[in-house]
């Protein structure tokens, strides 16, 4: 584990970066550049905790860019790094929230189609507000669907990921297997507040099994987290929850 807390985002699109998982990637910040908005708190959160303000499942957007700053920006962007392997929202929190999240996603792909043709539209999601209708159809117009989900029951997911009161656990499963070809990403840590516990562990894999994601990708902290107490998990465990689900639900799961 090494560095600090990230600092936030200060623009609307940022990199390109060396993605572990996507190549060459260029971020598109939907979200304030001030503070983090999600609906989520999670323990190991590499921005630190949610505050007040930015803790919500719902937005109004006046602190958050217009479509056609973010097509704007994109298409400098795209004209200096034509080449890019994608064009990932991910950014300060959770891109969903931003309420015009649907026709921005459609002009994204128009400049992506214009400019870059080759690249593909992905979102980094968590998944918290995907048991919303508006919101699972436009994750379904994207290319690439990474979805987070860290835990398979309800206590895990309260204690770990730490979501707003508006959001069930239940809703949020329900909202994954109703969206296809889908990648599930999941960070396994230890701690008090962690989920890398043999119960953890066994509902998350139930969990994939109901769901069925194209393929999950697991990975552990790599810098100090929000909590402050959780744990690294080594390689070799996260290959042990790796072989556990593909053997117990057949789903291919990818260590990082």
């Amino acid at each position: 584990m090494s560095g600090d807390l990230l600092n936030l985002q200060t623009g609307l699109i940022y990199g390109p970066i060396n993605s572990r998982r996507l190549g060459s990637s260029l971020g598109i910040n939907l979200l304030p550049t001030t503070y983090k908005a999600c609906p989520f708190n999670c323990a190991y959160c590499q921005y630190g905790f949610t505050s007040a303000k930015g803790y919500t499942t719902q937005s109004d957007g006046s602190d958050m860019p217009d479509i056609e700053s973010v097509t704007a920006t994109l298409d400098e962007a795209l004209e200096e790094y034509p080449s890019v392997a994608y064009i990932t929202f991910s950014g300060n929190g959770e891109p969903t929230l931003h309420p015009e999240f649907g026709r921005t996603v459609d002009e994204v792909k128009k400049s992506r189609d214009k400019l870059a043709p080759e690249a593909k539209v992905a979102i980094l999601c968590n998944s918290s507000l995907v048991f919303k209708d508006e919101v699972r159809e436009a994750l379904a117009r994207l290319d690439v669907r990474i979805m987070k989900l860290d835990a398979g029951d309800e206590g895990t997911f309260r204690r770990f990921s730490r979501p707003h009161k508006n959001v069930k656990f239940e809703a949020v499963v329900a909202g994954l297997k109703r969206l296809d070809d889908i990648i599930i990403q999941a960070l396994f840590a230890g701690g008090e507040a962690g989920n890398y516990n043999d119960f953890s562990i066994e509902k998350w894999i139930e969990k994939i099994g109901e769901i069925r994601p194209n393929e999950c990708h697991i990975y552990s902290i790599d810098r100090p987290s929000a909590d402050g107490k959780l744990t690294l998990i080594d390689r070799a465990g996260l290959l042990k929850i790796k072989e556990k689900a593909e053997k117990q639900v057949g789903v291919t799961v990818k260590v990082y």
